[in-house]
Parts: C-alpha cells; sequence; structure tokens
C-alpha cells in the first residue's frame, strides 16, 4: 500500500473552533472558501495528498483540484452528500446558526499587554472537555454546543484586557473550571 503522512505543528490548534458543533461551522466556512488561512492550507494537504494516493494526479495537480473543488462549491456539495447519507440533518449546513447554542459564555482575557508566546495544547483540550465538549468519563454526555473560541494565536500582540478566548457551555460552573484550567 502506498501511504504519506503529513508532518503539522500540534503546538497551535489549526483555526479558530474547538467543540464539535463551532468546529463542524468552521469547516463549512472552509468549504466556502472562508475558512482560516492555517486550517484551509492543512485541509488542502490533506486533500491533495489523498487524490495523488488514489492515483488522481501528481500532489500538485491534485492540490489544485481540491482548491478548485473548494471554490466552486462542490467541496461543500460532496459534504452535504456525506452527511445526508448518514441521516445528518443538513439544513444547518445552509444555516449553521441552527446547531444548539450555547447558553452561557465567558472570555479569558490578557492579563498585560505582550505577545502570545505560546500554548499549551493538551491543557486547551481538557478545558475544552470541562465545558462538555468531551467526555471526562465514559457515561459522560456530550454538550455539542461547548467549546472554545480563539481570539488569538501564537505570535500575536495582546493589549491587557483583549480577548483571548472565549468559552462556550450549558453550565457556568463549568466554564469556571475550564478558565482556571
Amino acid at each position: 500500500r502506498h501511504t504519506a503522512a503529513l508532518v503539522t505543528d500540534m503546538d497551535t490548534p489549526l483555526g479558530f473552533a474547538i467543540g464539535n458543533s463551532m468546529e463542524v461551522t468552521e469547516a463549512i466556512e472552509t468549504l466556502h472558501g472562508n475558512g482560516p488561512a492555517d486550517f484551509t492550507t492543512v485541509c488542502l494537504e490533506l486533500a491533495g495528498g489523498l487524490l495523488e494516493l488514489a492515483g488522481i494526479g501528481t500532489f500538485e495537480e491534485c492540490h489544485a483540484l481540491a482548491y478548485e473543488m473548494m471554490n466552486n462549491g462542490k467541496g461543500l456539495a460532496k459534504f452535504r452528500e456525506m452527511v445526508q447519507a448518514q441521516g445528518g440533518d443538513v439544513s444547518v449546513i445552509d444555516d449553521p446558526s441552527l446547531f444548539v447554542q450555547a447558553s452561557v459564555s465567558d472570555e479569558l482575557c490578557a492579563l498585560e499587554d505582550g505577545y502570545l508566546a505560546g500554548m499549551d495544547t493538551e491543557q486547551i483540550g481538557i478545558s475544552a472537555v470541562l465545558l462538555g465538549a468531551g467526555r471526562e468519563k465514559k457515561e459522560d454526555e456530550i454538550d455539542f454546543s461547548a467549546g472554545i473560541t480563539l481570539c488569538k494565536k501564537v505570535g500575536d500582540y495582546v493589549k491587557k484586557g483583549d480577548t483571548l478566548a472565549a468559552f462556550y457551555s450549558s453550565d457556568s460552573e463549568k466554564i469556571t473550571r475550564a478558565q482556571a484550567l
């Protein structure tokens, strides 16, 4: 079997959305050609590589094809087809605001001026779980509206009081725990 790997930086989350419906919304925006640059780049690299492995053409040709499919709406149409085939609600593809929205939100703000030097992606992921976006225990329910929106990326200049991230959940206590982490 022909295989390939894409080595990526795991020290910063891709895009800005962390959490179930929030990530799907960001993916839909990306399929419209309006996604975050880092997320779009990785998606196109992966798609180009998979198409190349499938024998469609060279990596450059396949990357260009993936880019074209993203920009001409065929990628979004294929996503809609896949969601429908699995019994999903395709109406949220046309209007992501139809996803259940978190009832509670709060912001995490910078305590001082400076540059965002790094992110602890493991702790960010655990924070998302604490919000309800994942399970701490197998029997826990997932809150599909829970998650984090990153407002700054590594290297960004921030002023004291700037929002670094917004937290969403159905439980204010979960937000408090996630922010503390």
